[in-house]
């Protein structure tokens, strides 16, 4: 349980990033960190949320997304700024995660 705790708490630091940050190159340095981290998680009984995150970065900032995509000199980085789902969906499912539902 203890580690999906770590999932809850970095899904509302997301959260709180995505308020308290404006959509320029500034807050690039912030949300590369943060994915970084947010990959080293290993959550029990669930894949981590990553199309999700990347969804929602995509939509709620999408001039630093674009910047970011453009300018990474990581493959890592590079492929996930092409994951993408629906963004409805993706708001629902972080939603869930952190009312605590067990979703795989």
């Amino acid at each position: 349980m203890e580690r999906n705790k770590e999932l809850i708490d970095s899904l509302i630091k997301f959260q709180e990033l995505l308020t308290k940050h404006p959509d320029t190159v500034d807050s690039i340095p912030v949300f590369t960190n943060y994915i970084r981290s947010f990959l080293r998680i290993k959550p029990m009984g669930r894949t981590l949320p990553t199309i999700e995150i990347m969804t929602l970065l995509k939509k709620e900032k999408p001039q630093m997304f674009y910047l970011l995509k453009r300018h990474s000199k990581d493959d890592i980085m590079t492929m996930l700024t092409y994951l993408n789902m629906d963004y409805d969906q993706a708001q629902i499912k972080i939603e869930r995660i952190l009312q605590g539902e067990v979703i795989a």
